[in-house]
């Protein structure tokens, strides 16, 4: 389900009240009293970044619906990796969910990837959303263009400085590809978080970075960061007057996903539960409507689904990396 225009057909209204009427009773075969107490949401990086927005905007509406209190745990370091692996060594009784995204796909390509298969290591509950990545740039920079970046980096010999939310994240591999392709010196700055990322950028302590959507608009509406282009194939619904790198560097894309998990081994009726209620939580108006107004645009769906997602990424990311030369140390 893909709450994009607010206008639902009979037949989804039909299966939305339908499975709301179970969602209600709060049951359904093989969950018994699910849930009777709190519930976790992992996330990899710092509080006021795209994870953490995403996962207050979701498990606030997703407690209320489950009547138990989705208290939101942040775990950053190591670009997501210390948030996956706590989530991934989880209990798999249904009380542990993680905010998924590329470093699920991506981590298995660093030189110190994990010592466990993130992909086999979690059991995929809901595609939440998507959302491309914002380049920007400190305000003093002479750029207002892909074209004069691209000029301005190749001044600088010593290498530009680019952050990122954590090596491997979604907005460094954006960073990468965008070195390889212009053909521009970088030099990567890894951060623990969008947030952090951000301020590095406003404070001048780096020239540029590639920012979630909804870390990077509050900063660049206030004048405080410069909004170049956003990453995704087409310009953003959030920032429509922003052109795509692609516009500059044809078949430039990078776009990050953004899920729910459950460690591997909870149990079906569990996840089956879950993917019905976060799909309510997703078809909310108020809650699409605030997801897009932060960069991020709702999907849902089934578990099989998002699944595929996650396989198809990871041929995708590991192709790019290879063909594109790119090293993660």
């Amino acid at each position: 389900m893909k709450p994009s225009t607010g206008i639902w057909s009979t037949a989804v209204l039909f299966a939305l009240l339908a499975s709301d009427v179970a969602g209600q009773s709060g049951r359904q075969a093989g969950i018994g009293e699910y849930p009777e107490r709190p519930l976790r949401f992992i996330t990899g990086f710092l509080p006021g970044g795209v994870s953490d927005t995403i996962a207050r905007i979701v498990g606030s509406k997703l407690g209320e619906r489950l009547n138990q209190r989705v208290i939101i745990d942040g775990r950053p370091g190591a670009g997501g990796q210390v948030g996956m692996t706590l989530a991934a060594n989880a209990t798999p009784d249904g009380y542990t969910f993680y905010l998924g995204q590329p470093v699920i796909t991506l981590s298995p390509l660093f030189k110190n990837k994990p010592p466990f298969d993130p992909i086999k290591a979690f059991v995929p509950v809901v595609h939440l959303g998507n959302g491309p990545t914002l380049l920007v740039v400190h305000p003093s920079l002479p750029v207002n263009s892909v074209k004069d970046l691209i000029a301005y980096a190749k001044s600088k010999p010593e290498g530009l400085l680019f952050g990122s939310s954590g090596a491997g994240s979604t907005n460094h591999l954006a960073g990468e590809l965008f070195k390889v392709m212009a053909s521009v010196p970088l030099v990567h700055v890894p951060y623990k978080g969008a947030a952090a990322n951000a301020v590095a950028v406003m404070q001048g302590e780096i020239g540029m970075a590639f920012q979630p959507l909804a870390a990077a608009i509050p900063q660049v509406k206030a004048g405080r960061l410069k909004g170049i282009a956003v990453t995704g194939a087409k310009r953003a619904r959030a920032v429509p007057e922003i052109p795509t790198v692609g516009e500059t560097l044809p078949g430039y894309q990078v776009v990050a996903w953004y899920g729910m998990l459950v460690p591997a081994g909870t149990p079906r009726a569990v996840v089956a539960y879950l993917n019905q209620q976060t799909n309510q939580v997703l078809a909310m108006p108020e809650v699409a409507d605030t997801l897009m107004r932060n960069g991020i645009e709702p999907e849902g769906g089934t578990p099989e689904a998002f699944a595929r997602l996650i396989d198809e990424d990871a041929a995708s990311m590991a192709k790019l990396v290879k063909d594109a030369g790119i090293k993660f140390d």
